[in-house]
């Protein structure tokens, strides 16, 4: 039987976890379940990129129970496992024969996520099938170097969707667009200023093709 201590713990902590989803929406991105009338520490817990205040409050009245991960880094120490965001990067997509481009100037506030658009353009003589998970996501890159520097760092659990795109036709396709920092240099999220996008594409009998890199507005 778990002590009464380790209970009374759980039990304050799954009080401040129903705080935060009914008061500080979209703060937590992973955590165990508070409806549970009982879980064993360490709780690991992840929060949104924004959600400093809410991590380092956790952490002053848990300590050790708790396990923190904000966005992409672990906290406080913010590491990071090697290569656990940042993948090689896929070929560049022949313009030839596809092309993308940005529904429109993207644009999001530092630690925060949107959903944008990106227009799929078929060049080849015939149609183009692009398999998703019923959107895209965006990598953030220093525009000079071309290093990933953060993007979309939740879950995604969505059904397999299929974009078809015929000879010459134009499809918009939603891009997800997160700013989890994945370097630690940069703290918790990318900050303010303008930055690069590329997002991968998987072409059905082709494989994994990267777009050029496109314009990002960050802002505070």
């Amino acid at each position: 039987m778990a002590s009464l201590s380790r209970v009374a713990a759980w039990a304050q902590l799954r009080q401040r976890l129903i705080a935060l989803q009914e008061t500080e929406s979209g703060a937590l991105c992973g955590y165990p379940d508070p409806r549970a009338d009982d879980q064993a520490p360490p709780h690991h817990i992840t929060l949104a990129p924004w959600a400093l205040a809410e991590a380092e409050a956790l952490r002053r009245d848990f300590g050790a129970e708790v396990v923190l991960t904000v966005g992409a880094l672990s906290y406080p120490d913010r590491s990071i496992e090697p290569d656990e965001w940042v993948a090689e990067p896929a070929p560049l997509v022949d313009p030839g024969t596809v092309s993308a481009a940005l529904d429109g100037p993207a644009s999001v506030a530092s630690g925060h996520t949107v959903t944008h658009g990106l227009l799929v353009t078929n060049h080849r003589t015939g149609d183009l099938v692009l398999i998703t998970n019923g959107q895209l996501t965006a990598d953030v890159a220093d525009r000079d170097t071309g290093e990933i520097v953060g993007g979309y760092s939740g879950a995604q659990r969505l059904s397999r969707r299929e974009f078809r795109v015929s000879r010459a036709a134009t499809v918009r396709v939603p891009l997800l667009i997160g700013t989890a920092s994945f370097t630690p240099r940069l703290g918790y999220a990318v900050p303010a200023g303008l930055w690069g996008l590329a997002v991968d594409l998987a072409i059905e009998a082709v494989g994994q093709r990267r777009t050029p890199m496109m314009d990002l507005t960050i802002t505070e």
